[in-house]
C-alpha cells in the first residue's frame, strides 16, 4: 500500500467552508482548529512507528522520484508513506493562528481559586 499525505498543514476544506461564511472566524483571521502546526506533524516518524518506510517531499520536483520509489515498495509488499508539503490557499491561508493550552495553567489557575 502506497499512502501520499498531502500536507498543507491545514484543515483546509473546513476552513474554506468557515471563510465562505463570512463569520466571525474570518474578520478575526483566527480558524479556530484549522491550523496543524508548531509543532509539525511529522507523519514519516509516525509512519516509521509503526514499521512503515517513508519520506517526506518539500519540492515538486522530487515528487516523481518519490513516487516511484514508494510505488517500487509497494509492488514489494512493504507499505510507504510520502508526506508531501503543499501549499495552503483561499481565504484564511494565511493563517497559523491556534488556541494556547496549557493544563499546567488550567491546574495552576484551579488551584489559585481554591485559595
Amino acid at each position: 500500500m502506497l499512502t501520499v499525505v498531502w500536507n498543507n498543514r491545514n484543515y483546509q476544506t473546513v476552513r474554506h467552508a468557515f471563510s465562505r461564511y463570512r463569520g466571525k472566524m474570518e474578520q478575526a483571521g483566527h480558524y479556530a482548529g484549522m491550523h496543524l502546526g508548531n509543532p509539525d506533524i511529522d507523519f514519516v516518524k509516525l509512519a516509521e512507528s509503526q514499521g512503515v518506510g517513508g519520506e517526506k517531499v518539500t519540492k515538486g520536483a522530487d515528487l516523481e522520484a518519490a513516487l516511484k520509489r514508494g510505488t517500487r515498495a509497494a509492488r514489494d509488499g512493504k507499505p510507504y508513506l510520502i508526506d508531501v508539503v503543499i501549499s495552503c490557499y483561499g481565504g484564511g491561508a494565511e493563517s497559523t493562528w491556534y488556541e494556547k493550552f496549557s493544563v499546567s495553567e488550567l491546574k495552576n489557575a484551579e488551584k489559585r481559586k481554591s485559595a
